[in-house]
C-alpha cells in the first residue's frame, strides 16, 4: 500500500472526529505535543488528517494553548475508499515483538487483528489500547485511509465456532502437514485470514480441530521453524505477492 497524499503536509494523524471543511476539530494532548515539539509545526502549518470514513484532508494547525491545538480542515486530498484486506490471527508474543508484528501487519494491509489464546500461549493478557496505539501509528506512517479492527483476545475454539464460512483460514502447520504457502494462496480466494500458532506450536488436539473445518487450510512456510512474529509477516508478504501478481 503506497501513499498518494499531498507532499505539502509535514505529517499524517488519525483523528476521532468528522472531517468537514470549515469545522474545527480538537487534537488530543499527545497529538498536540507531537505537532509542536516533535515536528515543530507552527501556527498555520499543514498536517494531513484522516478518520477512516471521510477521506484524507489537509488541515491547518492552530495552537490555542501550550498543550492544545485545533485542526481546521481546508481541502480534501484523497476521497475515502474501501481497504479490504486479510485478517491476522496469532498467539500473542511478548511486548516488543508484538508491537513490531502489529505495526508491520498494518503496513501489509490487514483489515483485522485478532490475538488468539491457544493451549501453549504464554501471554495471558493483552492491552488492547497498546495494540490500537501501534496500529494507529503504523496507519499514519504508511498512508492508509483506515485503521484495522482490533478483535477481542479469544480462545481458539471460540474463534473457530464463530468463524464466517466464506473466509478461508490459512493456518501455519509447523508439523509439515500443510501445502506450500505459495501454492495454497493461488486460486479464486477473495477473503483470507492467517492463523499463526504459539512458540511451542499447536497441540495435536488443536491441529485436529483445525483440520476438521471446511474453511481451514494448513500451509507450510518452509523448512525452518519460524518465530510467531516472523511467520505472520511472511504469510502476509507471500499473500500480497500472489495477489499483486494475479
Amino acid at each position: 500500500m503506497t501513499s498518494t497524499s499531498s507532499n505539502s503536509a509535514a505529517a499524517r494523524i488519525w483523528v476521532n472526529s468528522g472531517l468537514v471543511a470549515g469545522e474545527s476539530i480538537s487534537a488530543g494532548t499527545s497529538q498536540s505535543h507531537y505537532l509542536r515539539h516533535v515536528l515543530r509545526i507552527g501556527d498555520g502549518g499543514l498536517v494531513a488528517v484522516f478518520n477512516g470514513t471521510d477521506g484524507e484532508w489537509l488541515a491547518q494547525v492552530r495552537f490555542v494553548s501550550r498543550k492544545l491545538c485545533k485542526l481546521d480542515p481546508v481541502q480534501l486530498v484523497r476521497p475515502q475508499v474501501s481497504e479490504n484486506g486479510p485478517w491476522l490471527l496469532f498467539a500473542p508474543v511478548k511486548k516488543y515483538r508484538l508491537d513490531f508484528l502489529v505495526q508491520k501487519a498494518v503496513e501489509l494491509g490487514v483489515e483485522l487483528i485478532r490475538p488468539v489464546r491457544t493451549r501453549r500461549t504464554i501471554v495471558k493478557r493483552i492491552k488492547e489500547e497498546r495494540l490500537w496505539a501501534n496500529a494507529t501509528e503504523a496507519a499514519e506512517q504508511c498512508g492508509r485511509l483506515t485503521l484495522p479492527k482490533i478483535a477481542q483476545f479469544s480462545a481458539l475454539p471460540d474463534v473457530i465456532a464463530s468463524w464466517p464460512s466464506n473466509r478461508t483460514l490459512f493456518w501455519g502447520d509447523e508439523s509439515g502437514g500443510g501445502v506450500p504457502a505459495l501454492k495454497g494462496f493461488r486460486g479464486n480466494i477473495t477473503q483470507a485470514a492467517f492463523l499463526i500458532g504459539p512458540e511451542g506450536g499447536f497441540e495435536c488436539c488443536e491441529r485436529k480441530l483445525l483440520r476438521a473445518q471446511p474453511f481451514a487450510k494448513a500451509i507450510d512456510l518452509g523448512p525452518r521453524i519460524l518465530r510467531s512474529d516472523t511467520a505472520g509477516l511472511m504469510a502476509l508478504s507471500l499473500w500480497q505477492g500472489v495477489r499483486n501478481a494475479s
